[in-house]
């Protein structure tokens, strides 16, 4: 694959993480420049990873050279700015969330298709070795049709380790905001869209202590809810039991599960690249019936560990994604980390806080597809 030129916009915490990857993992991708509005930040970011170019967030839309952008932006501004990176005649891939209304997302989705460019959002992590094996197993039937699903996020929130957790807590963040995509799009990937949700919603703290960073021992305010429980039906019928928390010290609730008819697939953590699925068929429960030894009893409630059946580079990684939209740009197909799936996930999150307010079911008015899966046994980490 020819090399694509890739400008990164916004040098905060988490692009240290995206610049690293995509310098080690995805050669295809030349860092052209990076940007931001503290210009001084963007320049030692260039010294530190070797990035030829650093400037302005304007001075990097100007660049012919660049046609790419990986918008790391804080997500107030996603919409602007992905709207600007379009009418720059570029492609964008979006840190999440994509945007904080559905309507933002479809008016950067229709500026997109009108100039014919392509767009690409976090959370990238479901193309990881983890939900990939996951999807084969689903796909090649190990549990069956799937009945059910859970999925729990549970936290303290960031304030025991991000240097500026003031922005978690704000309006238009909180858990939902922040982890809720990661989950939704593990299972829009694996079980396909929501088609209805409920769910409530909590503040456990007015005020939290910062533990960590410039700002430890001082006290943040909290304007959005940091606690949601909900229950979703998908499109397939499959119904899934929900919690997002920044208000739990410690729980033993699992990532993710899902419960078919024939086993349980237990998922690791969807925020992670990396990690091994484990399996429970049902012959483990029914084999002592036939066969009442000491082996089949205590094989009985234990699952299985799977090995990953795709490239591990890691647990926490990022990249992949940008590095998918970029071959979709060459290849002339349709990325996997695609606009339908982003804006669907977006309304996931907003219908989960409408239904919380106006204590209603939210029928969901946006759909996509299961994204394909990757290649088994392919070297590279995305393939055709």
């Amino acid at each position: 694959m020819r090399k694509v030129n890739v400008g990164i916009l916004g040098c905060g915490v988490i692009s240290n993480t995206y610049i690293r990857d995509m310098k080690r993992f995805y050669t295809s991708l030349h860092l052209a420049a990076c940007a931001d509005i503290n210009v001084g930040l963007a320049k030692a970011h260039a010294e530190k990873y070797g990035i030829a170019l650093s400037c302005s967030p304007e001075e990097l839309l100007a660049m012919k050279e660049v046609e790419l952008i990986v918008n790391l932006t804080p997500p107030g501004l996603h919409g602007e700015l992905n709207r600007k990176i379009l009418e720059a005649g570029k492609h964008v891939y979006c840190e999440k969330p994509f945007a904080l209304t559905v309507e933002e997302a479809k008016e950067v989705m229709d500026l997109a298709k009108e100039k014919n460019l392509l767009i690409g959002s976090a959370p990238d992590t479901f193309l990881g070795s983890s939900l990939q094996t996951c999807r084969k197993l689903l796909d090649d039937g190990w549990i069956g049709t799937p009945l059910y699903a859970t999925a729990n996020m549970t936290s303290i929130g960031v304030e025991t380790w991000h240097p500026a957790p003031e922005n978690f807590y704000r309006k238009g963040a909180g858990p939902l905001y922040d982890m809720g995509p990661y989950y939704f799009t593990a299972l829009a990937a694996l079980l396909g869209p929501v088609e209805s949700i409920s769910a409530f919603c909590a503040t456990g703290f007015s005020e939290r202590t910062i533990y960590a960073g410039p700002h430890a021992g001082g006290q943040l305010s909290v304007e959005t809810p940091t606690h949601y429980s909900g229950v979703a039906r998908l499109l397939s019928g499959v119904i899934v039991s929900l919690n997002l928390s920044f208000d739990i010290w410690h729980s033993n609730l699992p990532n993710m599960e899902i419960y078919g008819t024939e086993g349980t697939l237990e998922i690791p953590d969807p925020n992670m690249s990396g990690g091994k699925p484990r399996i429970y068929r049902k012959e483990r429960t029914l084999d002592p019936l036939y066969d009442d030894s000491i082996e089949t009893r205590e094989k009985k409630g234990v699952s299985v560990e799977v090995p990953e059946l795709y490239p591990h580079i890691g647990d926490y990684t990022r990249g992949s994604g940008v590095f998918d939209l970029a071959c979709a740009v060459v290849e002339g197909r349709r990325p996997r980390v695609n606009a339908e799936m982003a804006c669907h996930v977006v309304e996931v999150i907003t219908g989960m806080m409408e239904s919380a307010e106006t204590k209603k079911v939210y029928e969901m008015k946006t759909s996509c597809e299961r994204p394909l899966p990757l290649t088994l046994g392919a070297d590279g980490i995305i393939t055709k």
